[in-house]
């Protein structure tokens, strides 16, 4: 994944993926990723030096397929994430978990990471589950998350000496997110659709 054209960064859009097969689909590819390492990694001690290619996987919207409840059409991408998340890291294989709601996502994933980098969050819920994460003497910081500006977030973990409130730099390009003014499209006068393309892209033509 992006050797070929010697890229440092992968991106896997799954968001088309239906959510019968997502979990199928994360599992095989989080453990082709961790077996790749894993292997490597021996080969490197054969030779009495350490894995000099390191992996930093990223989960994007953590909670759609590594939730912390669920049936069993979550269990092969919970248990592989899991795995790395337990035995990632002696083998150079790194987990970051992003999701915008903290609560729904596995305990076990959470308790393994070492740095947490929270940004505003306004649900009860997720407010409590971050400030069970944090040690007693920073729990207090959990009352500031849901005053975040854009751009400023809570840093805890081994990444910095103390807990603090950090202000970040916007990403640039900015990423096309922002929410549709549902009002001001609603007042303009009638737009035609053209239908076939928005079929066509459907069903990758």
């Amino acid at each position: 994944m992006g050797y070929i054209d010697k890229s440092n960064v992968t991106v896997i859009d799954l968001s088309a993926i239906p959510f019968e097969v997502l979990s199928i689909v994360v599992s095989l590819l989080s453990r082709v990723i961790f077996d790749f390492a894993f292997h490597y990694s021996k080969i490197m001690h054969e030779q009495n030096t350490v894995n000099d290619i390191p992996f930093m996987l990223v989960c994007e919207e953590a909670h759609n397929y590594i939730p912390k409840s669920g049936g069993a059409e979550y269990n092969a991408s919970r248990q592989s994430i899991e795995r790395i998340a337990k035995e990632g890291r002696k083998y150079g294989l790194n987990l970051m978990v992003v999701s915008q709601r903290p609560s729904e996502v596995s305990e076990t994933i959470f308790s393994q990471c070492n740095n947490f980098i929270v940004l505003k969050l306004t649900n009860v819920n997720d407010q409590s589950c971050i400030k069970n994460l944090l040690p007693d003497n920073n729990s207090s910081l959990v009352d500031v998350l849901p005053t975040l500006a854009a751009g400023e977030c809570l840093m805890v973990g081994d990444a910095v000496p103390l807990p603090a409130i950090v202000k970040m730099e916007m990403p640039n390009p900015i990423p096309s997110s922002s929410n549709v003014n549902v009002y001001d499209e609603w007042n303009k006068d009638w737009i035609d659709v053209v239908f076939a393309n928005i079929i066509k892209r459907w069903r990758k033509e």
